[in-house]
């Protein structure tokens, strides 16, 4: 145990499922002590049925936050132990409704004495501690539900991927890579169309000779995406050619390549940036809105140069 307390918050969850375990067992230890034949994990179910009935499963599960199974395997235990009895619902007889029989009231007059002396046992605990447990129960709730573990965690976990992904500029070295990464996506998703060709073939001759630039993620010594800013005849600039391998998706490599092609965009002093896609590509779409980019109709002059584009969006520098 003293190995776990030196875990601090690594071992918040273990050290809560230690605590509850300590605290169903010396309760269960009650129960036996008084010839009381009930289990701390019958609890919940009991007094929510006794307080309020008939009730379904899904109901029970609904209002005691318990999956279920969960609730269908304690019901099935508390029914061949004769303390739950199941009724027709009055306006669907197909449905299964759970009651508390005779024996579970006689047994109630045992065992209300007995919990108001768990009642009472927790406060004193909470006191000798010297704080009020309950509350800061239900703000560890509160926070929860407003942002999961789940999600906390993850969030964590892709900011430092993130922090260890290195962003460079165009090299001769890194051309295949611009090639290779969109070909990857255009192939799995569309095709590949014949100005993706002239574009990804002479990145140095189609981009950066014309005022643009190319930019490439990498972690050590791996590339993992590309990203371009291209720079039109009209003097208008596009977030272009943005891949990021599959295997490294997920990680935040794409918005911070976007990030880099709209900073170098914010240098060349232009108050518009636009790009083209489809709405095939969910996940880009979902960025792109993050970024600030709002969706804009084609003039009725122009029209991409992409078959697969079917959406235009541009994002203000200002």
């Amino acid at each position: 145990m003293n190995f776990i307390k030196q875990l601090e918050e690594l071992a918040f969850a273990t050290r809560l499922k230690l605590l509850t375990d300590r605290l169903i067992q010396d309760a269960a230890k009650v129960y036996k002590s008084l010839d009381i034949d009930f289990e701390p994990r019958w609890f919940s179910i009991f007094y929510l049925l006794n307080a309020k009935s008939p009730l379904s499963i899904t109901e029970i599960s609904s209002e005691l936050g318990i999956s279920q199974p969960a609730v269908t395997q304690i019901a099935d235990i508390l029914t061949k132990k004769g303390l739950v009895t199941h009724v027709k619902d009055k306006s669907d007889t197909r449905k299964r409704m759970l009651i508390l029989s005779k024996k579970a009231k006689q047994l109630i007059h045992k065992l209300e004495p007995v919990w108001d002396c768990f009642g009472s046992a927790h406060r004193g605990l909470f006191n000798s501690a010297g704080y009020d447990a309950m509350l800061m129960l239900e703000r560890l709730e509160d926070s929860l539900e407003k942002k999961d573990m789940y999600t906390r965690i993850m969030e964590d976990i892709k900011k430092k991927q993130c922090n260890n992904i290195e962003i460079v500029e165009y090299e001769q070295k890194y051309a295949h890579y611009f090639k290779t990464l969109n070909y990857e996506w255009l192939k799995k998703y569309f095709w590949v169309e014949k100005e993706d060709e002239e574009i990804l073939s002479n990145p140095e001759d189609e981009i950066i000779s014309k005022g643009g630039s190319i930019f490439f993620a990498k972690e050590n010594d791996e590339v993992l995406g590309t990203a371009a800013l291209i720079k039109h005849e009209d003097g208008s600039f596009e977030l272009a050619k943005m891949a990021v391998t599959e295997k490294a998706q997920g990680r935040q490599i794409g918005k911070k390549l976007a990030f880099a092609v709209i900073e170098r965009a914010r240098r060349e002093k232009t108050e518009t940036l636009f790009l083209e896609t489809s709405k095939r590509l969910h996940a880009a779409c979902s960025l792109y809105k993050k970024l600030g980019f709002e969706q804009v109709e084609f003039d009725n002059s122009e029209s991409s140069k992409y078959g697969r584009a079917s959406i235009k969006m541009t994002l203000n520098l200002n």
